[in-house]
């Protein structure tokens, strides 16, 4: 298959990256591809400096059709969505438009009016994984996630699996959709156009959305997706569980199999919620964000930076500071995902591969994707394929990770 590599920005040595293991990454990544077993088509891009010096990418964007991944194939980045999402509040936290520990139902009162114990829950619960509803309610389906008074009833309605702030329990598309609605009720942009407007435009970013606009040509580039989802026996996060996946299968499918069979019969790849455009058109910022590699990374290399990269600051490096500080313990097991997992504010702290430290930090999503900046270094990076078919898929996508650190000689 054919397997694409982009000129870096800069030669990598002038900031103290080894060109000789970017080269074996490139070449593990090519294996990959080739033997077709771990995914069927990916990119990768890494950053150091707020200079591009990888960029590749390779395999079948969409198989039953035989369209490649090129450069401007996109992918649906799943929960790494997230770290956009927690940037974007990040950014009007700065601003002082919202504080952290404020209730929910400040900036959105009936929030509690069917369930008053929600009263007590702060935005801060929300970013970090403790507000206690982290799935549900069954009757809310992809069908409903374009529609703003459904979902606003859904989090309202949806009950309480523990008190609020009492532990981590991983809130899979609940995060989002409460934080868009707290985005249009605080600032009046939704989290797409908010970002759309203050980062990726600014940035010079034009492959990247929370919201993709309608556009046949846009929608064509989508590499399908091809992980399961809904299944939480075969759900991965980081190598364990999947994120996305934690989700209760009756929030992710829209009706009975044999029925979605007939009704995307042409175009069987639209079984796949994630496949189909009036999804991809939904402002999801749980999960439903697509990028490039090359975007998304960018993205991490202005925070890499401290949050300026190019003349253009998104975020002081104060703020960063508190945001990728850890709100939970150690050991603390997230009741979701069954396992410790470290919560910045909106962001996963460490676990991207050995050589990260408590410091770095992102989002990794379904099927495979991930995205993280390492601040020490000045690194970010990103993974987006269309779904990982084995278990040993994470794994491997970790040693890669831990070369991008190693490469850092300097």
């Amino acid at each position: 298959m054919e397997i694409w590599r982009q000129q870096p920005e800069v030669d990598p040595g002038t900031l103290g990256v080894d060109a000789g293991i970017l080269d074996e990454i490139a070449e593990k990544f090519g294996e990959a591809v080739e033997a077709g077993e771990l995914f069927h088509g990916a990119s990768l891009a890494v950053y150091r400096g707020g200079k591009q010096l990888l960029d590749i990418g390779g395999g079948m964007g969409r198989v039953r059709t035989a369209e490649p991944v090129n450069p401007d194939t996109l992918f649906v980045m799943f929960s790494a969505t997230k770290g956009l999402a927690a940037l974007a509040m990040l950014m009007l936290y700065e601003r002082g438009q919202f504080h952290y520990d404020e209730p929910v139902i400040k900036y959105w009162p009936s929030f509690a009016d069917v369930i008053p114990e929600k009263r007590s829950i702060t935005i801060r619960h929300v970013m970090s994984h403790r507000a206690g509803f982290p799935t549900g309610p069954a009757w809310l389906k992809p069908r409903h996630w374009a529609d703003r008074d459904a979902l606003r009833r859904a989090m309202e309605e949806v009950p309480l699996v523990s008190t609020p702030g009492e532990k981590n329990a991983y809130h899979p598309n609940n995060f989002g959709h409460v934080v868009n609605e707290l985005m249009l009720r605080i600032d009046g942009r939704d989290c797409g156009r908010f970002l759309s407007e203050e980062v990726f435009s600014p940035l010079g970013l034009g492959d990247i959305y929370v919201g993709l606009p309608e556009d046949e040509k846009l929608e064509a580039r989508i590499a399908w997706c091809y992980n399961e989802i809904g299944d939480a026996s075969a759900a991965r996060v980081m190598g364990v569980r999947s994120d996305v996946d934690a989700a209760a299968p009756e929030e992710l499918s829209s009706g009975p199999r044999d029925v979605a069979a007939e009704r995307y019969a042409d175009t069987p790849e639209h079984d796949h919620p994630f496949n189909r455009p009036e999804v991809h058109r939904a402002v999801l910022p749980a999960s439903g964000g697509i990028s490039t590699a090359r975007d998304l990374a960018k993205v991490y290399a202005a925070l890499a930076l401290g949050g300026e990269l190019d003349g253009v600051r998104l975020l002081r490096k104060e703020s960063l500071d508190h945001a990728t500080t850890p709100t939970n313990r150690r050991d603390e097991v997230d009741a979701t995902v069954g396992f410790p997992l470290r919560w910045g504010t909106g962001w996963h702290m460490g676990l991207h591969g050995r050589g990260s430290t408590l410091r770095t930090f992102g989002h990794a999503g379904a099927g495979g994707q991930v995205g993280f900046a390492d601040p020490e270094r000045g690194l970010a990076f990103a993974f987006l394929t269309n779904g990982e078919l084995e278990t040993e898929f994470i794994l491997w996508r970790m040693k890669l990770q831990s070369l991008v650190f190693r490469a850092c000689c300097g």
